[in-house]
């Protein structure tokens, strides 16, 4: 059975990550707490205690850096994977961060055509002919990179996040809506403006 993650262990969580793909060894307690704002170094230490209770990483006793993250690979549920779920994307940052991470999901990973990333819930209805629906909780595979016609993950003017269809002509480029009543974005070339990822699938909640 997974045990759920409160919001603020997925974030400890996910900070611990990027750290160790960045750096290639795991933040102290101390760098945990003044990244997330957690005044207490016991704090910290008590939700890092309890994701190693549910099997999320292990510590090796005195050592400053000892926090070891445990393969999410479980080998008796092969076919799933768990997920970050982002929240809103803040002015000039990208979407996602460890600090945004609302919780972690697990899903099926025969739902997505792409390797997700992390998900994003959908706000509108602007895709709905493309069958992606208002509060569907869509997997980008984050990427700075996207091809004309694929449906891509873009920030514009720094604080907006859409999906949309990327149309591409010479150096013009369009993001383009599939449900009647919504107009094209035509990202201004001043703007902060940035492919964040591709569309990988969803996940619609019942």
């Amino acid at each position: 059975m997974t045990l759920t993650l409160t919001s603020r262990q997925a974030n400890i969580l996910a900070f611990i990550r990027a750290r160790l793909e960045r750096d290639g060894e795991a933040p102290t307690l101390d760098e945990i707490g003044q990244a997330l704002g957690i005044g207490h170094v016991s704090a910290v230490l008590k939700h890092v205690r309890s994701l190693e209770a549910k099997g999320r990483l292990t510590i090796e006793r005195n050592k400053a850096r000892g926090i070891r993250l445990v393969d999410e690979a479980d080998p008796l549920d092969a076919d799933t994977m768990e997920l970050p779920l982002v929240g809103r994307i803040a002015a000039g940052e990208p979407i996602f961060s460890a600090e945004r991470v609302e919780q972690t999901v697990r899903v099926s990973r025969w739902l997505f055509k792409l390797k997700p990333d992390y998900l994003v819930e959908v706000i509108g209805d602007s895709m709905r002919d493309e069958g992606i629906l208002d509060g569907d909780l869509v997997g980008v595979h984050a990427t700075p990179v996207a091809r004309h016609g694929q449906v891509v993950a873009a920030r514009v003017g720094g604080d907006r996040f859409t999906i949309k269809r990327l149309h591409m002509l010479g150096d013009v480029i369009r993001l383009l809506p599939n449900s009647p009543g919504y107009h094209p974005i035509d990202p201004d070339p001043t703007d902060d403006f940035a492919i964040e990822g591709l569309f990988a699938g969803l996940l619609r909640r019942s």
